[in-house]
């Protein structure tokens, strides 16, 4: 530096502004509510003045962080309204979709007076960023120095992690009112959205439950159900996109292009920034990876500059299934991050005691917990507040970067589409699961994938492509969506335990074929863009008296059947053939071909069917059903799946508690019970909620709980069916009743006796955490697996149950393992295997305590058979579905280890049972939104419930005639 250089006078400076008044009550709360002065900062002990501007403590009377307050969230909606209304810097609007329930999911937007005003310029350019296919290098340059990037906030995803809401009622005022430079610099150069509760009915039904109890001083009911359909599981819908909050997100990050999204989450002492633990998916691009390590350790640096103990990252959480709320933003090459923060409460805790495992210092928590601290809703508002005021400045500094990093993932995106090694894929239209596989193209459409038919038939690479084809080019914007989704997942088993599944290949759970193209001709072959949702009309062929309507596993399928109850319908028992067409069993024949309404159903729904002369092939009456769908109070996790799928594909059924079981005469009632997976074993899940206690614990709509009782409810929700009412199942089924079981529920009847021929097994080698997995179909005349086609089926299984029966073995077939990876991925036709267990079995859990367990199942089954019930099936159950013999032939996504101990285990199993049947399926048919391609294994039974028989080889037990369907 020269001389010059060094005697410069500093240039003048303006005066520095005036000091900003605080408010005196809020700010003396502030330290009042805070249990200790370590676990704070100085951007969030004080609160400013505003004259204008009504603090949370002025609108609501109470404040975030206040020891026995909650705000529901339509008071932190009208809050935020108000501080648009009073404020230039803020803007305000509701998602287009409500909740399930009716509620308002909403945004506030922050900037300062002059962002405000030209919000729609910045969402402009973020937009232009996005597309470098219409955005040059020069324009995105001009726009990544002159535009601003958008910080989008979120929480209350989890209902009952309460810190975050409350929070964001308090960071909103203070951006909007600060003055200070470091508030300054992040409405100046970053706009900040906020959506403070995404599940919006859960958090007024946890309000609710909070203030039952700290009202009457009874147990708090729990938490039973968040929104309408699941709970926890809410933040894994971001590939299956079922729920209102996943498509309202969605469809902002598409309008918005958001360059960050950061989740708020409570599961961690005292502050988790999130990186995770690796293995990261190898799908997403590195950028993304040193995103996630470098804003991370801003705030962990900051935080312990001050003090502040218990801030880290790493050690929780991995980076590798792509389903949860934040990685909407991965997918769409935004940078997507979360807080895992100590529970807010909102009811203080004198002494915080964690585990030495939890305040270790390790390498990446050299500032760990304290053993011991006094803790309330204070310390977690002012920890996360610092924090996220960290983040939002140094992305508002910085805000260049981050601009540039989005379209540079972006651009890379459409790059590596460019130059392979896969330039796009095929999804033939053709194929047998049609209506099935456009609701795939449909759900990929609604995440922003561009996706185009074919002009005309033709090849490209070793691809042959008809007319009408729907192709995905893989030079655009989110290909990373789409390889995410497509590609085959190895997780070795070398890895940590993982955070959630390992294997979700869109095709596989979908059952639909999808074609890798590897030829750079696709970027000239003349295709048509989809600019809506494809609708395909139904096909009628031919001028026969009967109709013909084709069984090929699409879901729409069961919602033609219960949308004409009225028609009396027909199931082929046989593969036929119709006028030269080859049809599978489980084809639909209607004499009354020439109905009116049934064509018009056939028509809106996509369906193919045939009119021609009576068909020469054995069937049976498609009796419609009246439904019971049974839940236990003791978990409705897991269930909701079940009821979004029913109620997609209107399927009616009647709702009710475990504890209703008691009351018996259900056959009576019902034809068929559906009752799905609890978790827990036979015992806990026979037993339910402990009758623990003086107080009842009640789950209603009252006038102190008014947001309770919308899915059901009840006076006490302890207890679960108890004995009673398992025997009163089981008389269900002797009566000639079909109960239909998934999951933790297939393991009751057998491990209670009541089915000796099916064993419930607990290896303790083997470890099968949510991976897509081969199933062989070794009964394919069974009507649960009507409209299948090929030996074998992909299907999700999640670790247990494992079933053995006598029957099993016989029927484990083998099929051979395409070798390789990046194939195309063809359901039907063995797809990949990827990786044989060979490595050590010592993190696989242990099972719980079998032998007290079996002890109280002994207990039971003499009451069982005392209180009527038949002490057990003799029929041999009828293996639908199992797993191949070879353990090397068995995983195909995911992770597989121990796999020896699946071999030739029964998947679907068909139990008769006096006059009726158990149908139990060890796989998830139902899982999460996700695996519509063994939707219709559940649906089979439910339509085909009367005879179920069909196809057997053993001649069918005489049965009495179908009771009159009821009303529902």
């Amino acid at each position: 530096m020269g001389a010059s250089a060094q005697t410069k006078t500093p240039p003048k400076t303006s005066a520095a502004p005036a000091v900003q008044p605080n408010d005196a009550e809020y700010t003396a709360k502030i330290k009042e509510y805070l249990n200790d002065p370590r676990v704070t900062t100085e951007l969030v002990d004080h609160l400013p003045a505003s004259a204008t501007v009504p603090t949370p403590l002025k609108f609501f009377g109470k404040m975030p962080g206040q020891p026995g307050e909650l705000y529901y969230s339509e008071e932190i909606n009208s809050y935020y309204e108000k501080l648009a209304q009073v404020s230039p810097r803020a803007k305000f609007w509701k998602y287009p979709l409500k909740s399930e329930e009716g509620r308002d999911m909403v945004v506030l937007a922050i900037g300062d007076e002059d962002t405000m005003k030209h919000l729609d310029k910045y969402k402009a350019d973020l937009a232009a960023l996005s597309d470098p296919r219409k955005t040059t290098q020069e324009e995105a340059q001009k726009i990544i120095h002159t535009s601003k990037p958008i910080y989008w906030i979120t929480s209350g995803i989890h209902s009952p992690e309460t810190g975050g809401p409350e929070m964001l009622v308090e960071l909103a005022y203070r951006l909007i009112v600060e003055d200070t430079p470091f508030i300054q610099e992040i409405r100046k150069n970053a706009i900040v959205f906020i959506t403070p509760v995404i599940e919006t009915d859960g958090r007024d039904k946890q309000v609710d439950t909070y203030y039952y109890g700290k009202v009457t001083g009874k147990p708090r009911p729990p938490l039973m159900y968040w929104g309408k359909y699941v709970a926890h599981d809410d933040n894994r819908d971001g590939m299956g996109q079922f729920l209102n909050m996943t498509k309202n997100m969605t469809a902002g990050m598409l309008e918005w292009h958001p360059t960050v999204l950061h989740d708020l989450h409570e599961a961690q002492s005292y502050l988790y920034v999130s990186t995770g633990t690796g293995p990261y998916n190898p799908q997403l691009d590195p950028m993304a990876v040193d995103e996630w390590w470098m804003l991370a350790e801003t705030e962990i640096m900051e935080m312990t500059k001050r003090g502040v103990p218990g801030v880290f990252t790493y050690g929780f959480y991995d980076g590798w299934v792509p389903n949860y709320l934040f990685w909407i933003a991965e997918t769409h090459n935004s940078f997507g991050r979360f807080y895992e923060v100590q529970s807010y409460g909102p009811d203080v805790q004198e002494h915080l005691q964690l585990p030495p495992t939890t305040t270790s210092r390790e390498w990446y928590r050299p500032n760990p917990p304290l053993p011991d601290i006094k803790w309330g809703p204070r310390n977690n508002t002012n920890i996360q507040e610092s924090a996220i005021l960290f983040a939002l400045n140094k992305v508002a500094k910085d805000h260049e970067l981050y601009l540039e990093d989005y379209w540079l993932k972006s651009k890379r995106s459409v790059d590596k589409g460019k130059d392979g090694p896969v330039n796009g894929w095929v999804i033939p239209a053709g194929q047998a699961h049609r209506m099935n596989t456009v609701e795939m193209v449909n759900d990929l459409r609604r995440q922003g994938v561009e996706i185009q038919t074919a002009n005309a038939a033709g090849t490209l690479g070793n691809v042959s492509i008809a007319a009408g084809d729907y192709i995905i080019r893989a030079d655009q914007p989110y290909r990373t969506l789409v390889d995410l989704y497509f590609s085959l997942q190895n997780y070795p088993v070398s890895n940590p335990l993982p955070y959630d599944d390992t294997g979700w290949t869109m095709p596989l759970q979908r059952n639909v074929t999808v074609k890798e193209i590897k030829d750079k001709k696709i970027f000239d072959t003349p295709m048509t863009l989809l600019t809506a949702d494809a609708e395909p009309k139904g096909i009628v062929q031919g001028s026969g008296p009967v109709l013909v309507v084709v069984n090929n596993t699409d879901n729409v399928l069961t919602t033609f059947r219960f949308a004409n109850t009225s028609v009396p319908m027909e199931a082929a028992e046989e593969d036929f053939t119709v006028d030269g067409h080859a049809v599978r069993a489980g084809a639909f024949v209607i004499r009354d071909g020439g109905n009116a309404a049934v064509r018009d159903s056939i028509a809106k729904l996509g369906l193919v069917a045939y009119a021609t002369a009576a068909p020469t092939v054995k069937t049976h009456k498609l009796t419609v059903p009246r439904i019971g769908y049974v839940h236990s109070w003791a978990r409705t996790q897991d269930e909701g799946w079940v009821r979004a799928a029913l109620d997609h594909y209107g399927v009616p059924y009647t709702y009710f508690a475990d504890q209703k079981l008691r009351e018996g005469n259900l056959r009576a009632k019902y034809d068929v019970i559906v009752f799905p997976s609890i978790g827990g074993s036979s015992v806990s899940q026979v037993n339910g909620i402990p009758m623990t206690g003086k107080d009842a614990i009640p789950y209603q709509k009252t006038k102190l709980t008014p947001n309770l009782g919308a899915q059901d409810s009840s006076d006490d929700i302890r207890g679960g069916m108890g004995i009673d009412g398992l025997a009163e199942l089981v008389k269900f089924v002797e009566a000639g009743g079909t109960l239909i079981t998934e999951g933790s529920t297939t393991t009751i009847l057998p491990d209670y006796g009541i089915l000796p021929q099916v064993t419930v097994e607990h290896p303790t080698t083997m470890y099968a955490r949510g991976a897509e997995l081969r199933a062989h179909i070794t009964d394919k005349k069974s009507p649960i697996v009507y409209g299948y086609t090929g030996d074998q089926l992909p299907v999700y299984f999640n670790q247990d149950p494992v079933l053995s029966t006598r029957a099993a073995g016989m029927f484990g077939r083998s099929g051979p393992a395409v070798p390789g990876v990046g194939q195309d991925i063809t359901p039907n036709s063995a797809p990949i295997h990827l990786s044989p267990y060979t490595g050590d079995d010592s993190t696989v859990p242990e099972p719980s305590d079998l032998p007290t367990q079996a002890r109280e199942r002994g207990a039971a089954r003499q009451a069982l058979r005392q209180g009527g019930a038949q002490e057990a099936a003799e029929a041999a159950p009828r293996v639908v579905l199992a797993f191949p013999e070879k353990p090397e032939d068995i995983l195909l996504s995911g992770e597989l280890a121990g796999g020896q101990a699946l071999s030739g285990r029964a998947l679907a199993l068909d139990q008769p049972l006096g006059k009726g049947h158990v149908v139990m399926f060890a796989l998830r048919p139902f899982w999460r939104w996700q695996t519509q391609g063994t939707f219709a294994l559940g649906f089979n039974a439910i339509v085909n419930w009367d005879n179920l028989n069909a196809g057997a080889p053993a001649p069918r037990p005489a049965r009495p005639a179908a009771a009159t369907p009821g009303e529902n």
